[in-house]
């Protein structure tokens, strides 16, 4: 990215998902609300996508917001998932969008393959072009046959759903998550490990102490200390896990949509280290 400059205070959001991964954020929707609300800098984290990247950075243009490069990478370190988030660099080009490319269809293949398991259990999707309008009607992601499910009252809740797809079959794809550091920095990215105090479904906890022992095998550069899910005491852990190794850290909200969780105006100020390294200059820091 080219030298930018903000100013301590000014209002950033670095993890966002939209409708190309498993959010519900049209683009231009999400833009607009952000230019409303006054942010300066976003990165849209799309899981496992870095196709979409120029279409981002053009809408924020049209809106005077400051578009990160950013993606949620699907990893796994010792059998268990691990989300991994990776800012700046050619995110587009390299390893890493092969990486991303391959995560992708392979959950492409398993979710059609999910899909048509449901199908043969008896399953009825009539509103399927209705449900998943946004992406030509087609299920995508392993998200897009629970929501199906749940569309059609085949199922009262998600989490219901989601115990359905698991047993039609579908499986979590993703790339170790040394090997997705190791991309990411080679294609002058930096990588840090999203969301760490978060466990529900799929995703663990990660202790400051397990992240030590995963930074011995995958030398990653920093965590996402400011997530809504945090509670204050593991906010400050992290930050001090960060600090005592001259690690990065991060603020999100994960946003998936408005009927979900909106933006959340971080300062600036608070991630200036990573926005440094990423070619954004914070004044005053």
């Amino acid at each position: 990215m080219s030298a930018l400059r903000l100013k301590p205070d000014d209002a950033v959001d670095l993890h966002i998902h939209t409708m190309y991964s498993d959010g519900h954020w049209q683009p231009v929707e999400l833009f607009g609300y952000l230019a409303g609300a006054g942010f300066r800098l976003v990165a849209v984290t799309d899981h496992d996508r870095v196709d979409r990247l120029a279409e981002m950075r053009a809408l924020g243009e049209s809106r005077g917001i400051v578009v990160l490069p950013g993606v949620e990478m699907t990893t796994n370190w010792q059998g268990k998932t691990l989300h991994l988030l990776c800012y700046g660099g050619d995110l587009a080009g390299g390893a890493l969008a092969r990486m991303a490319e391959a995560t992708v269809e392979g959950m492409r293949e398993n979710t059609r393959e999910v899909y048509a398991e449901l199908e043969r259990r008896g399953y009825i999707f009539g509103r399927r072009e209705e449900v998943l309008a946004g992406q030509g009607g087609q299920a995508l992601r392993p998200v897009d046959n629970a929501r199906l499910l749940l569309a059609h009252g085949h199922v009262a809740t998600m989490a219901e759903a989601l115990v359905l797809i698991a047993d039609a079959g579908y499986r979590i794809v993703s790339a170790p998550v040394a090997d997705a550091v190791a991309a990411a920095q080679a294609v002058g990215a930096v990588a840090l490990v999203a969301h760490p105090g978060r466990q529900d479904g799929e995703i663990p906890r990660h202790t400051p102490g397990e992240l030590a022992e995963m930074l011995a095998s995958a030398p990653f550069d920093g965590v996402e200390a400011y997530y809504p899910l945090h509670s204050a005491e593991q906010v400050k852990a992290y930050e001090g896990f960060a600090h005592e190794r001259g690690l990065l850290v991060s603020a999100g909200s994960d946003s998936h949509g408005p009927r979900q969780r909106l933006p959340i105006a971080y300062r600036a100020g608070m991630v200036a280290a990573l926005l440094g390294r990423c070619g954004v200059e914070v004044e005053g820091t």
